[in-house]
């Protein structure tokens, strides 16, 4: 394929994906059609389903697209400077607030958080990654526990970001859990 048939391709992909994921945080996933998805991306039905063969390909689509949203926060924080509760908490906080900023102001925000089951071995990959890293960074530092001390942070921030709906208090929230949970551990 040339350069510029895959451009158009990738082009014509990411636009279906856009409003697909306009139309699915207006009317939910449900209410979402492929009628809709085409309408709403400019193109013909056939052309939708010659990139995608149903709305699951399409919500799996999106999922990649945040995915890599994702991962390029949490890899940003980790990365980042400061010492390891702070790379940890703005690791947890900007995967979420990625999540969060997604999802703002959707009446399906819910819906779509729990239909993660659909795509869950790209989340569960997603967090065993992250999990297997603050686990290791911790036992570097000398962290007695350092996979059950994971465990309670990840969770923990998880429960903050699903509970906490304006996201600048979500992530104080998430920084002021791995400050507290983690400094007193390498103390």
């Amino acid at each position: 394929m040339s350069d510029a048939v895959t451009e158009r391709a990738n082009e014509k992909r990411r636009r279906i994906l856009d409003a697909a994921l306009f139309l699915v945080l207006r009317h939910g996933l449900r209410g979402t059609t492929m009628e809709a998805i085409a309408r709403e991306a400019g193109i013909a039905k056939p052309t939708l389903y010659a990139q995608f063969s149903d709305k699951d390909a399409i919500f799996a689509g999106i999922v990649d697209t945040m995915m890599d949203d994702l991962l390029a926060a949490y890899d940003s924080g980790m990365t980042g400077t400061g010492d390891i509760s702070e790379r940890v908490g703005n690791a947890l906080a900007g995967q979420y607030a990625v999540l969060a900023r997604t999802l703002a102001g959707s009446p399906h925000a819910s819906e779509l958080m729990s239909e993660h089951k659909r795509v869950g071995a790209k989340f569960r990959e997603k967090d065993l990654r992250a999990e297997s890293e603050i686990a290791a960074t911790l036992r570097t530092a000398g962290a007695a526990e350092p996979e059950m001390l994971t465990k309670v942070i990840v969770s923990a921030a998880y429960g903050i970001a699903i509970k906490t709906t304006d996201e600048a208090a979500m992530i104080a929230g998430i920084k002021l859990l791995c400050r507290r949970l983690i400094e007193p551990e390498l103390n």
